[in-house]
């Protein structure tokens, strides 16, 4: 690996932990970090989802082992297959 695929990894990695950052607590100058630098290239933009899916990946199985964390991942893709599809979206959400 290069040193610049290297710096290119070590910008994506910051770019994940600041989004899971927002998302845990709402950091807002995390997303604004994330919303003006992570757009840059493809190259920088693909970096960044596979630094949050390694991210996620790790979390996931550290907090659930690995095959709750398939189950779950599994059911969130069929779920949002379905959603995709649907007609009328909306009334999955409607109490």
């Amino acid at each position: 690996m290069s040193s610049v695929d290297r710096r290119i990894a070590a910008r994506a990695n910051q770019r994940a932990a600041a989004f899971i950052r927002f998302q845990l607590i709402g950091d807002h100058e995390a997303m604004h970090f994330i919303l003006t630098d992570s757009g840059e290239t493809d190259t920088a933009r693909l970096a960044f989802l596979t630094a949050l899916g390694s991210i996620a990946g790790q979390v996931a199985t550290t907090a659930f082992g690995r095959e709750k964390a398939l189950a779950y991942l599994q059911s969130v893709a069929e779920s949002s297959a379905a959603l995709s599809d649907a007609d009328d979206i909306d009334r999955f959400f409607e109490g």
